[in-house]
């Protein structure tokens, strides 16, 4: 497997990862979602609206509108999507392509669980997984209060993915903490690959609300399993 590379669509920018059966990828700052489906022609792209839940769904139980933070494809001929601008995504897919989808992880979406839930909905076979983390806040540019440590001191990986800074100030490994996880779930530690990307620190590149405030942009991240059902 290669990490997506850098490519160019009507003048826009987005970084694609393509191959017979599966391709799967991260827009930049100002692409606009409507080229996606000159990427994708004729492919249904399911958005969700994201809470920062642990709920994972599958294009059957998806409608307008509908609240989750993780979509499950079993080779429907349907693309998945999140948005994220400093939360991480999480590309997974198994070696026959056969599965795969996109979670949004944020430290809300990880406390909860959301790697569990999807553990859980793949019965527990995660080792068969491949796992790619996208573009998201880095550790030493993410400072969190001190009521979000207290959140995760039950959490195994709790004590490690957290730096003091200053009084009531930590600095959050959030991209350590879901990587941990999964490992503990079941995940071979070689088939957990991390772009390296930090939204806040891509100024020009990637969108960022810590950095940028609610300016509405965000990154979308695209997965979709190639087959008879979903030949383009």
């Amino acid at each position: 497997m290669t990490d997506p590379v850098l490519r160019t669509l009507a003048g826009e920018s987005l970084y694609v990862h393509e191959e017979e059966k599966l391709i799967y990828g991260y827009t930049t700052r100002n692409f606009p979602p409507t080229l996606l489906k000159r990427l994708l022609p004729g492919v249904p792209i399911l958005f969700l609206k994201q809470v920062h839940s642990d709920r994972i769904i599958t294009p059957g139980e998806w409608r307008p509108g509908v609240e989750a933070d993780g979509m499950l494809l079993r080779g429907e001929g349907a693309a998945a999507l999140i948005q994220t601008a400093d939360c991480l995504p999480l590309f997974f897919f198994d070696d026959e392509r056969s599965c795969g989808g996109v979670l949004h992880v944020g430290w809300r979406g990880l406390r909860q669980g959301i790697e569990e839930r999807l553990a859980e909905r793949l019965g527990g076979e995660l080792r068969r997984f491949r796992f790619h983390l996208g573009p998201g806040i880095e550790r030493d540019c993410y400072e969190v209060g001190e009521d979000v440590r207290e959140q995760f001191a039950k959490k195994p990986y709790g004590r490690d993915i957290f730096t003091p800074t200053r009084p009531g100030k930590h600095l959050l490994d959030l991209k350590a903490g879901l990587t941990r996880s999964l490992q503990e779930l079941g995940a071979a530690p070689e088939r957990i690959r991390d772009s390296g990307l930090c939204t806040f620190c891509s100024r020009g590149l990637f969108p960022s609300y810590r950095r940028d405030g609610g300016t509405g942009r965000r990154i979308f991240n695209f997965l979709m399993l190639r087959g008879a059902a979903s030949a383009t």
